[in-house]
């Protein structure tokens, strides 16, 4: 086999990965993947560590093993070739970078690597949060925020800023006995320990630890049983002097039919928010991001980014994956024209944000559900509530009059989005929740 065809393939191979694969999870566990040697009856990789290579073969292996089949079976692969993932001499250690030092991190705790302090882009949006959940991950057997409670939209960095606390532990050789879940696995464990009669193994589980980091606590709000159980872990954890920190996308008091014992005990600690970033820290989190991806990216490009994508980080992260996939697969230069057609055809955005639907798609990408649906005559509670509320805001952003509105929905008659705008302005005054996703929606209208 050409040694530069063989580089080629294994090249194209990476990028039909990226296609399969969450742009974070392709950039931490495939991206840094080598091809050290190959034959027609083996093939092997090299890893950063051990820690990487244990997570590929755990993870990963059955769908690199049938991309490498198909990328080279026309020179002469086998089909039952073995596959070797393993630590190695790799060309990017040669260059003097280092491998990424958590070779202690259990599978276990879940944490990507890209989720440190030092790859978290801080600005006056996330002070006083980035510097909470520092003092945190420096002192987490001494701290003096406990809980630290970390609140704020979807997509601003909460998870980041969750892991990076338990990875600086690691790191600093503080502690290993760290427990990281997402709210709704703590859930469904005990729900599956009480079904099955193991809650004391769970109990056993979550106790313990020197640290604990639960992600979107807010699904807590109607699971009394899980309520209790995370009362009694919660009081149990603090009396021990040991620490929790938990993510929320709004203060604890704002999460409907959540005990107030429990909003007591979030209140008690550090409550951080952290807000939509500004046009300077949105332009920070592109620069550092491109420069992580070897994208060269004008200032003219940056600055457009910037003022078009407003509230979300993750938007940015995609945008940043989509123009990298045209530039390595297509050989596209990056251009203006070309990123404003990338962002048109991501996230669908319209020349107009305030267009009606625009605002359609913006409500149904918050409520997870079709914009096609909102249009629909369906009447179930998970599409008329977000209906109204696409109504209400579409009155309330724009200048169009209720019956244009209501023949953008489908054709309704006009009474129909008079009587979604007044429902909705009653949900405002009585729901906490309702009242602080119609106003991150008309916030990023407005800006």
């Amino acid at each position: 086999m050409n040694q530069t065809e063989i580089e080629n393939r294994f090249s194209e191979l990476k990028s039909r990965l990226k296609e399969e694969l969450e742009p974070d999870e392709f950039e931490a566990w495939v991206l840094p993947l080598e091809l050290v040697s190959i034959t027609p009856s083996k093939v092997e990789l090299g890893g950063m560590n051990q820690f990487f290579c244990n997570f590929i073969k755990n993870h990963h292996q059955p769908l690199l093993r049938e991309k490498i089949f198909l990328g080279f079976e026309s020179l002469g692969l086998e089909k039952d070739f073995a596959l070797s993932i393993q630590v190695g001499n790799l060309k990017s250690n040669k260059k003097g970078q280092k491998a990424h030092p958590l070779t202690k991190v259990d599978l276990d705790f879940g944490f990507n690597p890209k989720y440190s302090f030092d790859h978290f882009v801080n600005g006056g949006n996330s002070d006083m949060a980035f510097a909470a959940a520092r003092s945190v991950g420096d002192n987490i057997k001494s701290s003096q925020y406990n809980p630290l409670f970390i609140c704020g939209d979807v997509g601003l960095g909460k998870t980041h800023l969750l892991q990076a606390i338990g990875l600086r532990g690691i790191e600093t050789a503080q502690t290993e006995r760290i427990r990281y879940a997402t709210c709704q696995e703590f859930i469904n464990e005990v729900i599956e320990g009480i079904r099955f009669q193991k809650i004391a193994k769970v109990r056993a589980k979550y106790r313990n630890v020197d640290l604990l980091l639960i992600d979107d606590i807010q699904f807590l709000e109607n699971k009394e049983a899980t309520q209790e159980e995370f009362f009694h872990l919660f009081n149990d954890l603090i009396h021990n002097k040991k620490q929790i920190v938990v993510t929320s996308d709004r203060y604890p008091r704002e999460i409907k039919h959540l005990e107030e014992r429990l909003v007591s005990r979030f209140n008690s600690g550090m409550v951080a928010r952290i807000y939509p970033p500004d046009l300077e820290t949105r332009a920070a989190i592109i620069r550092d991001k491109a420069t992580t991806k070897g994208l060269p990216l004008s200032e003219e490009i940056i600055r457009f980014l910037a003022n078009t994508i407003k509230s979300n980080v993750r938007d940015l992260e995609g945008i940043l994956v989509h123009i990298e996939a045209n530039k390595s697969l297509l050989g596209q230069e990056i251009t203006l024209e070309q990123v404003k057609r990338v962002l048109k055809e991501v996230l669908n955005l319209e020349s107009d944000p305030k267009s009606l639907e625009n605002i359609i798609k913006m409500v149904s990408s918050r409520f997870d559900v079709k914009p096609s649906d909102l249009k629909s005559d369906k009447r179930t509670q998970e599409i008329s509530k977000p209906r109204q509320i696409a109504m209400y805001i579409c009155r309330e952003a724009t200048d169009f009059s209720f019956p244009a509105i209501a023949e953008h929905f489908g054709g309704k008659n006009h009474t129909t989005v008079i009587q979604a705008h007044k429902k909705t302005k009653e949900l405002i005054d009585n729901d906490p929740e309702i009242r602080q996703t119609i106003n991150a929606i008309l916030r990023e209208i407005s800006t």
